[in-house]
C-alpha cells in the first residue's frame, strides 16, 4: 500500500478514500476525520480533483492515478455512486517531498438530485482547491461535452479574485486556476483535423478554435466557454481513452487486469498516469506559497464557510485569512520552543548574565528560523514585531529576577572578602605609618577574590564599583594619612585608579554584550531577508507564467483572425506584466519602508536591528 510522510504525533494512515465533503440539511458540511488526516500532511500536495457527468467512471480513473483497484467506491449501475468530494493521500514515487491528493467529486447533473446550487458548489471546490482539475467526459468532443461545462462561462459570477473588485475581477484567474485535463473516455472517432491525424492535444486546441462573427447570439455562446478555458486555465491537455474491452465486461472493469484490456486503453491510461506524476506542479496560494496539509484544511474550511453564508468564495480573502491563521501560529510555535528553551536554561542553576544573555541571542535566532519556516510571506513586519516583543518580554522579565538575585549574591560575597577591610577601617588599624601600603594589599587580594566569586559579571562589577565609590572617603583619608607616601603619592588617589580600571571593565563587557546583540541582530535580518526574496521569487515565477500563457493566447487568437479577442488577451497580459513588473522591482527596503509602522515599535526591543532598519528607510 502506497502511503506518504505525516506529523510523528498523529501516526495517520490512509489505507483507503475519505469523505470530505458532503452535504446535510440542505448545507455543505466537512467530516472532521478527513480534515485530521489532513493537517497530518507536512509535504506540499499535488491535489487532483475529477469532474464531469454521474457516472461517466471518474472513480475508476482516480483508482488507477491511486494505484489501487479498491480504493474510490465504483458501481457499475446507472445511478450516481459517489456523493459530495471524497479524498486520499498517496506518494509519489519520483517525488518523495510531495505528496498527491486526489479528490473524487459528485457526478454533475446527477437527475436523481436536480440540485443545480450543489453542482455549482462542487465544482466552484474543485476549481479553488486543486492544481489540476480533470474534466471526464465521455465519447467525443462535441458541443454537447462542451455545454457539461457551462459552469465556466459563469466563474466570475460565483468566484471573486478580491474582496473589492475593480473590474479586472477574472484578469488574475490564470494565477490560481489549476491546469485543465481533458480526459475522453470510450472514444470512439479517430481524431483528425482537415483529414490528417492529430494528437488529442491537438484535437482539444482545434476544438477550443473560436468560430463565427458572433453577430448571432448562438456563435456569442458557443465561443464563450472556448474563451473561458483559453483565458482561465494556465495549461490543457488531453487524453483519448478508447473502449477498454467489450461492453459485456465493463461491470468487472475494476477487476480486470491489464492482460484483459485494450492495448491502446492501457497505454493511454499509463500516460495520464506519468503526467500527474511527473510533470504536475504543487498546489499553491495566490502568491506562489505552498500548500500543505494543514493549510488545505483551511482553506477548504474557509471556501465552504462563505459558500454556507450566502457570500461568494472570494480568493483575496481566503488567502488574507491563511495567511493570518499560518503567521499566527507560526509565532505560536516560535513562542513555544522559545519559552521551553529559556525556562530549561534558567532552572539549569546559571546565574551567570552573560551565559543567559549568550542563551537568549542563540534561541531568540532559532525562534525567528522556526517562524520562517512556517510562516506565510505577508509582506507585513506585524507577526515578526509580535515575535520580537514577546521573546524580548519574556526575556526582560526573566533578567529582573536574574539580576535582583545576582546582585544579593554579589553583595554576599563582596561582604564577606571586605569584612576583615571594613572591620580595620572602623577600627582606625590603616591609621598609622605604612598602613595605606596594607590597605592597598588587602584590597587587591580581596577584588581578586571577589571577581572570582563572580566570574567578572556586569552586575559584579557594578556592585564593586558602588562599594569603592562609597568607602572612597575612608579609603582616601588612609592614604592622606599614611606618613610614609610622598606629597605626590598623597595627592593621586589610588582608588581612582581602581575605580578606573574597574569601570573600564565594566565598559568592555558591555560592548561584549552589544557585539553579542548585534550579531544576533543581523543573523534576525538575514533571515527575514531570505524570507522576502523567497516569498517575492514565487510572487514572480506565478506572474511570468501567467504573463507567458496570456501571451500564448494572444498569438493565437491573431493566427485565427480574432483580433478584438487578441487585443482583449492583450490588455489582460499588460495587466499581468504591470504587476510583474513591481513585484520584480519591489525592493527589501521598500518593504522596510512600507513597514516602517510596525518595524519602528522594534526599536527598544531590537536595539541595532532597528537602527539599521531606520538608517536604510531615510535613504
Amino acid at each position: 500500500m502506497l502511503g506518504t510522510r505525516v506529523h510523528d504525533a498523529s501516526k495517520q494512515k490512509m489505507e483507503k478514500p475519505l469523505k470530505l465533503v458532503y452535504k446535510k440539511d440542505g448545507k455543505l458540511q466537512l467530516n472532521p476525520e478527513a480534515l485530521k488526516v489532513l493537517q497530518s500532511i507536512e509535504d506540499p500536495m499535488v491535489v487532483v480533483a475529477v469532474i464531469g457527468a454521474a457516472r461517466t467512471g471518474k472513480s475508476y480513473l482516480m483508482n488507477c492515478l491511486a494505484g489501487d483497484k479498491k480504493g474510490f467506491s465504483v458501481d457499475s449501475t446507472t445511478q450516481a455512486h459517489t456523493k459530495g468530494i471524497w479524498m486520499w493521500f498517496r506518494s509519489l514515487p519520483q517525488r518523495p517531498n510531495e505528496v498527491l491528493l486526489l479528490l473524487d467529486t459528485e457526478g454533475l447533473g446527477d437527475p436523481d438530485k436536480g440540485d443545480i446550487d450543489n453542482d455549482r458548489s462542487i465544482y466552484l471546490l474543485a476549481i479553488l482547491l486543486s492544481s489540476v482539475l480533470i474534466y471526464n467526459s465521455q465519447r467525443n468532443i462535441d458541443q454537447q461535452s462542451l455545454q457539461d461545462l457551462h459552469f465556466v462561462t459563469e466563474l466570475s459570477k460565483w468566484i471573486l479574485m478580491k474582496s473589492q473588485p475593480d473590474g479586472c475581477n477574472s484578469w488574475d484567474f490564470v494565477r490560481f486556476f489549476p491546469e485543465f485535463v481533458w480526459v475522453i473516455r470510450d472514444l470512439t472517432l479517430c481524431m483528425k483535423i482537415d483529414g490528417k491525424d492529430a494528437t488529442p492535444n491537438e484535437y482539444l486546441e482545434h476544438i477550443l478554435k473560436l468560430k463565427g462573427s458572433e453577430i448571432r447570439e448562438q456563435d456569442k455562446k458557443y465561443n464563450e466557454l472556448r474563451k473561458c478555458i483559453r483565458n482561465n486555465f494556465p495549461s490543457r491537455r488531453c487524453f483519448a481513452f478508447p473502449t477498454p474491452t467489450h461492453w459485456k465486461k465493463l461491470k468487472q472493469l475494476q477487476e480486470l487486469e491489464d492482460k484483459d484490456l485494450d492495448e491502446d486503453f492501457v497505454t493511454e491510461r499509463q500516460k495520464l498516469i506519468n503526467y500527474i506524476q511527473t510533470h504536475k506542479k504543487v498546489k499553491r496560494v495566490v502568491g506562489g506559497q505552498l500548500v500543505m496539509g494543514r493549510r488545505f484544511v483551511e482553506m477548504t474550511e474557509t471556501y465552504i464557510s462563505m459558500m454556507t453564508d450566502g457570500v461568494l468564495p472570494c480568493v483575496e480573502s481566503c488567502v488574507t485569512k491563511l495567511v493570518e491563521v499560518e503567521n499566527q501560529a507560526a509565532v505560536d510555535e516560535a513562542l513555544k520552543f522559545f519559552d521551553t528553551e529559556i525556562k530549561k536554561f534558567s532552572e539549569s542553576g546559571c546565574l551567570t548574565m552573560s551565559k543567559h544573555t549568550e542563551n537568549y541571542n542563540m534561541n531568540s535566532i532559532e525562534a525567528f528560523n522556526i517562524f520562517h519556516k512556517r510562516s506565510m510571506n505577508n509582506n507585513s513586519g506585524k507577526y515578526i514585531r509580535q515575535l520580537e516583543e514577546k521573546m524580548s518580554s519574556t526575556y526582560k522579565s526573566l533578567m529582573v529576577k536574574i539580576k535582583e538575585k545576582l546582585k544579593e549574591e554579589c553583595e554576599t560575597h563582596l561582604k564577606e572578602v571586605m569584612s576583615s577591610i571594613k572591620e580595620n577601617l572602623t577600627s582606625g588599624h590603616y591609621q598609622r605609618p605604612g598602613g595605606f601600603q596594607e590597605l592597598k594589599k588587602d584590597l587587591d587580594k580581596s577584588i581578586k577574590e571577589y571577581e572570582e566569586r563572580t566570574k567578572n559579571e556586569m552586575e559584579g562589577w557594578a556592585v564593586l564599583t558602588h562599594f569603592l565609590e562609597e568607602e572612597k572617603p575612608r579609603l582616601d583619608h588612609v592614604q592622606e594619612m599614611d606618613s610614609r607616601l610622598t606629597e605626590e603619592q598623597r595627592r593621586v588617589s589610588a582608588l581612582e585608579q581602581e575605580l578606573s580600571r574597574v569601570k573600564q571593565e565594566m565598559k568592555m563587557m558591555e560592548q561584549k554584550r552589544k557585539a553579542f546583540e548585534e550579531c544576533r541582530n543581523k543573523k534576525i535580518i538575514e533571515q527575514i531577508r531570505k524570507r522576502f526574496e523567497q516569498g517575492k521569487k514565487c510572487s514572480v515565477e506565478e506572474l511570468k507564467e501567467a504573463m507567458e500563457h496570456m501571451r500564448s493566447e494572444m498569438e493565437k487568437y491573431e493566427v485565427e483572425g480574432r483580433m478584438e479577442d487578441a487585443q482583449r488577451a492583450q490588455q489582460r497580459y499588460e495587466y499581468l506584466k504591470k504587476k510583474y513588473e513591481e513585484t520584480t522591482n519591489w525592493s527589501f527596503m521598500t518593504f522596510i519602508r512600507e513597514n516602517a509602522e510596525n518595524f519602528a515599535t522594534l526599536v527598544t526591543a531590537m536595539g541595532t536591528m532597528a537602527q539599521f532598519i531606520a538608517s536604510k528607510a531615510r535613504k
